[in-house]
């Protein structure tokens, strides 16, 4: 079951990077990873392409050191998989999107199970 869960946070950490660093394709995406509706808010919708890339990268380095760690068996991995689904949360609220309402589950459900 260790390993499962490894995989599993090492596999949710790729994903970040897959939406995220992609180039965006408006006919193939379902959201546009260079909106958020704060740097809207912010005035600062230019950097914001680049913020979600910062998130993006920081949450799937953080996951896949998180999901090496579970499969190692490090007492620290459930910190760093906290800390990774937080700033998964970050990005998620940050680019809000129907789309990504799932990963909200996801990463409340990580945070869960490494508080269990």
């Amino acid at each position: 079951m260790t390993w499962l869960a490894g995989l599993f946070l090492l596999a949710h950490g790729l994903v970040h990077v897959g939406i995220w660093c992609a180039p965006f394709d408006p006919d193939k995406a379902p959201f546009d990873p260079r909106r958020s509706w704060l740097a809207v808010r912010g005035g600062w919708e230019g950097g914001a392409r680049a913020l979600a890339v910062v998130l993006a990268v920081a949450a799937a380095a953080v996951f896949l050191v998180a999901g090496t760690g579970v499969i190692m068996g490090a007492a620290w991995a459930q910190a760093a998989a906290i800390t990774g689904a937080t700033v998964s949360l970050l990005l998620t609220l940050v680019y809000f999107h129907r789309w990504l309402a799932f990963n909200i589950l996801i990463n409340a459900a990580i945070i869960f199970v490494a508080l269990l």
